[in-house]
Parts: C-alpha cells; structure tokens; sequence
C-alpha cells in the first residue's frame, strides 16, 4: 500500500530547528492532524534535562502538539502566522524518552473570535504520554 507524499513540514510551518518539533505528518485535513516526532539522543534538551537520566520535557511535547494544530489550520492560507495562544488541561500521564517515537494527534474542537480550541494527544508505542486542549489563533505577521 502506498503512503501518501506530504510536503516537507518546514512548508507547513514556519519554525526552524532546533524548535521545529514535527518530523512528519502522516494525514491531515481541516479538521485533525496526525503527525509523528522521532525523539533523538541529541536533542539539545538533553544536555540539561537530565544528564543520565534524559526525559523529553512536557513543555517540548506540548509545543510539538501545538505546531500539529497550526498545521491544521495552515493549509492552504498564505501570509499567516499560527499563535499559540493557550493550554488549558494539560495531562503528563509518562515520560518520553530518546528512541521513541512521539505520535502527535489533534482534533479541532470549536473556533470561536478567531481562536481556534484543538483536542490534543501524544502517544509512545499506543501509550498516552499526554493530553490537552490547545487554542491557536492567526495573525497576519
């Protein structure tokens, strides 16, 4: 069975390394996003977050499910800059670590004002690492 091509994630958002958190996007439409980040050894957080004992910090995890959703809302619109704007329920259920595959899920929920609410889920081997809901809105830059 063949994959679908996706473009390349820096098409599809507007960070750069070493902030750019999504490898992958698996499927997407206007609504929901999947996408995938392959936690390596030398991520730069591990330097400090812990010398022998590296755990993938919530904040990265979370900044990774909220550039899942501006790529949900970015297809197809030029000249706008997705925002972070808030997280509300936030659920660190286990750690992430170097090697594993951090599997990134959001489901737009409501926009409301140009806020958009995203459900949002990370995922280790089927496992839930965290959850949340998410709000993104757009700015012309």
């Amino acid at each position: 069975m063949n994959q679908p091509s996706w473009p390349d994630v820096r098409q599809l958002l507007p960070h750069r390394p070493p902030m750019l958190l999504v490898d992958c996007v698996l499927s997407m439409n206007t609504s929901s996003c999947t996408a995938f980040k392959h936690v390596r050894e030398d991520e730069p957080c591990f330097l400090g977050h812990f010398p022998g004992n590296p755990i993938f910090p919530g904040v990265l995890t979370i900044e990774a499910l909220a550039q899942v959703c501006a790529i949900c809302l970015g297809q197809g619109k030029t000249g706008i800059l997705p925002i972070f704007a808030g997280i509300n329920r936030a659920k660190f259920r286990a750690m992430v670590r170097p090697g594993d595959r951090l599997e990134l899920f959001v489901h737009k929920v409501c926009e409301e004002n140009g806020f958009y609410t995203f459900s949002a889920l990370a995922e280790v081997g089927g496992r839930t690492v965290c959850d949340a809901a998410l709000v993104i809105v757009l700015k012309q830059p």
